[in-house]
């Protein structure tokens, strides 16, 4: 087996393991806040919204900074151990009962501002992992080990909480990023990229932390393409605040079976993960695909709120609710990942992707913060509702501009590629060829995910 090889292997398990703790302490926090420390909606709305305020503050920055590391993989080990501590830390508190809601809320702050760094680090060390040409291979063989293990999670968080208390599913997360940091530091291969010279940080500044601001308000297509992820993020936060109390206080699901309602979105992003490969074949438009799957993901959304009736009927509603948008967002984010890869020059790639990581984060905050002022004044099945079709209205205004743009950027390709005599087995001149993109892109959308 070459280096290269077992460093993916290597990296593959490591990620896979982080998302397989990250799903406890996701779903042990509302369950902690709501059953354990009486909160309301509203104080689960800051909660949520806690880990998305490090990342609108610093996100550019940090994308600075990203195209500025020269051994990304080194700065991935040092951010893994400091959340093992973070976690460990409220898992502790908790086993001891001091901890409070300021707890979690610092807990939220503390793990956003170690994820954004994390997601501005993540491609630029897969691309100097694997090379620019299989970095969209790499990137759906990692989001299927990342959904495999939120599903396992989703399975087994829920009995763990009821079983052994909520301490103990951080507790689980904080191991998951131990191991991490271990395949991180067992890999093999050389840990250094082509980054900017420590001499041009004092010109960068906020000014060259913005290019990757710059560059999606370029071109038309970029500037929709915002938009049309702005919308399903900030609906789709507010309704992830929402979840909890709606199916632990409005469905009446017992504590005990909470983690199973998420399992179907295990299956689903495994599922979208595997149909995003054979979808984003050569000569597909990955630009259109991005734009119907986002709007699949709101789309499909609607169910949740529609969840009602005998129990098992409302699981199953629930489930669908928030199981299909997860399978939309999975094809989403590999499609995003053939855009941005080709469309975004390498030397701003950190800066692009922190710049989705600012956007992305800001219309998360206001949507978690939102759901849970509307959960508190309207009701929390009425709020959903608000939410998700106030960003149906927006995608639908913004769809047919978008998709325009989209067409246009792919007829520029193949005027492009008709120009250049490229071999007709090769990707055109902006790499609509979504399996083999010329360039990082984003991803734990994360960062920009949906």
């Amino acid at each position: 087996m070459s280096a290269v090889r077992r460093d993916v292997n290597l990296y593959w398990c490591g990620q896979t393991a982080s998302a397989f703790g990250s799903v406890f302490t996701a779903i042990a926090l509302p369950v902690v806040a709501l059953t354990d420390l009486g909160a309301t909606p509203g104080e689960v709305g800051v909660i949520g919204a806690a880990a998305t305020v490090p990342g609108i503050v610093l996100g550019l920055l940090a994308g600075a900074l990203a195209d500025r590391v020269a051994r990304p993989r080194r700065a991935m080990l040092l951010l893994d151990l400091l959340s093992a501590a973070a976690v460990g830390a409220v898992a502790l508190g908790l086993r001891q009962g001091v901890a409070s809601i300021g707890w979690l809320i610092g807990l939220g702050l503390v793990q956003g501002f170690l994820g954004v760094l994390l997601a501005s680090l993540y491609f630029v060390h897969l691309r100097q992992l694997v090379g620019a040409q299989a970095i969209g291979q790499a990137r759906a063989r990692l989001q299927a080990g990342q959904f495999g293990a939120a599903l396992a999670g989703r399975i087994l968080a829920g009995p763990v909480i009821a079983l052994f208390g909520s301490s103990a599913a951080l507790a689980t997360d904080g191991a998951s990023y131990l191991l991490s940091a271990l395949a991180l530091a067992s890999m093999r291969s050389p840990d250094r990229t082509a980054a900017l010279p420590r001499a041009a940080a004092p010109r960068q500044g906020v000014r060259g932390a913005a290019a990757g601001l710059r560059f999606f308000a370029a071109h038309p297509f970029h500037r929709a393409l915002l938009l049309f992820m702005v919308a399903p993020a900030a609906a789709l936060a507010g309704a992830a605040t929402l979840t909890g109390p709606f199916l632990l206080r409005t469905v009446h699901l017992p504590v005990g079976v909470y983690g199973l309602a998420f399992v179907l979105s295990g299956v689903m992003g495994l599922t979208g993960s595997a149909v995003a490969g054979r979808l984003l074949h050569p000569g597909r438009d990955a630009r259109l695909t991005v734009l119907v799957c986002f709007g699949g993901a709101l789309l499909s959304s609607v169910l949740l709120p529609v969840a009602a009736g005998p129990l098992p009927l409302a699981v199953v509603c629930a489930a669908l609710g928030i199981g299909l948008p997860v399978l939309f967002g999975a094809v989403a984010n590999v499609a995003l990942v053939s855009v941005l890869a080709t469309d975004v020059p390498e030397a701003v790639m950190g800066r692009a992707m922190a710049a989705l990581q600012v956007v992305t984060s800001a219309t998360a905050l206001v949507g978690a913060l939102a759901g849970g002022f509307l959960g508190d004044l309207l009701g929390v099945r009425s709020a959903l509702w608000v939410l998700i079709g106030a960003a149906l209205l927006v995608i639908g205004a913004v769809g047919p501009s978008a998709a325009r743009a989209a067409r246009d950027l792919r007829a520029a390709d193949r005027r492009a590629a008709a120009a250049d005599g490229p071999h007709p087995d090769t990707p055109d001149a902006h790499g609509t060829d979504a399996g083999e993109p010329d360039a990082a892109a984003a991803g734990p959308a994360t960062a920009t995910t949906v």
